[in-house]
């Protein structure tokens, strides 16, 4: 089965910005007696949380995205090579992308990774209700853990998103050390997770960056490496880029693996 991978033009781009956004078109469905059975604290959780364009609401029978949400899966999802047949979610939180790749027809495994315990414990209960459950999993791993163990989820996925964590992994983070503050490692990592396409939409300018990573960076003294130039010289020894239009606030690339 042949595999395309989208490139948007310039006028495609922005005839997406103008159309709008219905939430139902991009709901997970294939879910069984959802609502009734989830605790209320997780009802809560999924629906109003940090962070707040990943909330959704769940129904019996599906997950309805809230708007902020919606906008992201239907302006992501676009740029998925077709037909999907696996996707990784490397910051999974509370996994909406996952069951949303795992429900298109010919998607046979997508797995979220995160460091959160309370996301990881509500992707569970939810997964137990998914239809589709045997192609889901969610597992607590960090990056340069995963790619040491990529076989044992089956190989390198078709698809990835890295999704406003970047900088997490260049800095690290209150719940895992920086990847060595190199860039050519990260994406040397993704590139051994991903055989097809990255989605990559982050912040790429140290003042762009939230104030835990600043600070980090003003701490080891490494804020000077990071900047939009470095970040996709390093990309480009493992992927062809892509770079598209500012959208929410931030360009988007499709890294293609090479």
């Amino acid at each position: 089965m042949n595999t395309t991978f989208p490139r948007p033009g310039l006028w495609s781009q922005l005839a997406w910005r103008f159309k709008p956004v219905d939430c139902g078109a991009v709901a997970c469905t294939g879910f069984t007696g959802l609502a009734a059975s989830l605790p209320a604290d997780v009802r809560e959780f999924v629906s109003d949380s940090y962070p707040r364009n990943h909330t959704f609401t769940p129904l019996v029978d599906r997950l309805v995205p809230k708007r902020k949400l919606a906008v992201r899966v239907a302006g992501l999802s676009r740029y998925y090579p077709r037909p999907l047949s696996s996707l990784l979610d490397l910051s999974c939180s509370k996994g909406y992308f996952v069951f949303h790749a795992a429900s298109h027809p010919l998607c046979e495994r997508a797995l979220g990774i995160d460091l959160s315990d309370e996301c990881l414990d509500v992707c569970g209960r939810l997964k137990s209700h998914f239809a589709n459950a045997r192609r889901v999993d969610f597992v607590r791993l960090t990056l340069p853990e995963l790619s040491q163990r990529i076989d044992e989820f089956g190989g390198p996925f078709q698809t990835a998103l890295l999704l406003n964590t970047y900088q997490y992994l260049f800095f690290g983070s209150t719940v895992a050390p920086a990847v060595g503050q190199d860039h050519r490692e990260i994406f040397r990592l993704l590139r051994t997770v991903c055989s097809g396409r990255i989605i990559f939409h982050n912040r790429l300018q140290l003042a762009d960056l939230q104030s835990d990573p600043q600070s980090r960076a003003s701490q080891a003294g490494t804020g000077a490496l990071y900047h939009p130039q470095a970040i996709r010289a390093a990309a480009e020894e493992f992927f062809r880029v892509t770079e598209l239009r500012r959208w929410l606030g931030r360009p988007v690339w499709l890294l293609d693996a090479m």
